[in-house]
């Protein structure tokens, strides 16, 4: 009977904390919901400019093949610059095509290892229309590569948008702003940095809710630091979760991968 009671206190103790992480997923579905809507909507955008911009040339080529028809020399110059802004357009729209299958993928797994500085270049990318439309430039730099996390990738995604959605209300007339992360024991410190305007009061709004439950559900930390003019990211190197032994005995050490 002795032998017994530890492990039916500990299958308690493991049910709590599923139900309370259970509770913390719940929470975040909605804002993460919202977070992959608002990103398709951008992505489609920038693939309806694309096809925008080719069936412009298209329109273009019709025209010059007309008059072709009608006896008039035909300019081969512009038929090759028109076939050259196709082409483009066409790499162009296969590479958006690639970070949404990417970005989608996100969401497959909930435990992943990735390498930080490429995930952070990653989501820079996705969100690139977005922060162009602020007429806000971004850049990741960092002396630390690689940066191994295992974390939970979409919402680490989502919790890093609000951040420098968040960061762009305060950045200086510059309109430039700099993600650097570094590996700092026990965890790694992502830190923004250009929100010139930054001011004391900024920590009334944010985090607000959704961010607060992101930062639970990623057992990380978040700090305005007016001194620095930067808001700081704090995440361990692994997210900790029962369910998560699992994952590792299951997935082969291979160093760190980026997200599919």
């Amino acid at each position: 009977m002795a032998d017994t009671l530890p492990k039916t206190d500990s299958l308690q103790a493991k049910g709590i904390l599923e139900r309370a992480e259970d509770s913390l997923l719940d929470s975040a579905a909605s804002a993460g919901l919202r977070f992959f809507g608002r990103m398709s909507a951008s992505i489609s955008h920038e693939l309806k400019n694309t096809l925008s911009i080719m069936n412009e040339s298209a329109g273009l080529i019709e025209d010059l093949a007309l008059l072709a028809e009608r006896g008039k020399t035909l300019d081969a110059s512009r038929v090759k610059s028109l076939g050259a802004t196709i082409q483009r357009q066409i790499q162009r729209t296969d590479q958006i095509i690639r970070n949404m299958n990417r970005f989608s993928h996100t969401v497959d797994e909930p435990f992943k290892e990735v390498e930080l500085v490429d995930f952070l270049e990653f989501i820079l990318t996705v969100s690139r229309r977005l922060t162009a439309a602020k007429g806000v430039a971004v850049a990741v730099h960092s002396r630390d590569r690689p940066i191994a996390v295992v974390t939970r990738p979409f919402f680490l995604h989502c919790l890093l948008w609000r951040l420098l959605e968040f960061g762009m209300q305060w950045v200086g007339k510059a309109k430039e702003l700099t993600v650097t992360p570094a590996k700092k024991q026990p965890g790694i410190v992502i830190r923004l940095l250009g929100v010139e305007t930054l001011t004391p009061e900024a920590g009334r709004d944010f985090p607000a809710p959704p961010e607060r439950t992101l930062l639970a559900l990623l057992e990380a930390q978040f700090k305005i630091d007016v001194e620095e003019k930067a808001l700081v990211l704090v995440l361990p190197q692994r997210v900790s979760d029962g369910r998560q032994e699992e994952y590792a005995s299951n997935t082969p050490s291979k160093g760190a991968t980026p997200c599919p």
